[in-house]
């Protein structure tokens, strides 16, 4: 007998690897990072774009931690709305952590996950 298969609300989300040249806001993303921001893998993409598919208020909050962990060479973990390219709002949850060099901050790196259907989740049990 063929077991059932497994929902995708029973496999945990695939994490997306970032990073952040904080010398000039250059972005390497693996091809996750890619696929959740609905655009095709390995195409240029800068800092300003990317921010920009935030929605506002989540756009506002990372902002704010971004600057608490640069400067003060920490690190965050929040979940964000953002507008794919295709026009669709995706959750995810972004973790982001900074490489120092000499006491300065010089990267921030991390990951990203899509936790739509963990939000839609909770939103219906706090109906």
């Amino acid at each position: 007998m063929v077991p059932n298969p497994i929902s995708t609300r029973d496999v945990m989300p695939i994490q997306a690897r970032w990073q952040c040249d904080l010398r000039d806001d250059s972005l390497h993303w693996s091809d996750g990072v890619y696929d959740l921001f609905g655009l095709p893998r390995g195409i240029p993409v800068t800092r300003d774009a990317i921010v920009a598919m935030y929605l506002p208020e989540c756009r506002d909050r990372l902002a704010r931690l971004r600057a608490t962990a640069i400067a003060e060479c920490g690190s965050f973990t929040f979940e964000a709305r953002i507008r794919r390219a295709d026009g669709a709002i995706r959750w995810m949850r972004v973790t982001a952590d900074v490489v120092t060099e000499n006491g300065i901050a010089r990267y921030l790196y991390g990951t990203k996950i899509d936790v739509t259907d963990e939000m839609a989740s909770e939103a219906e049990q706090a109906a």
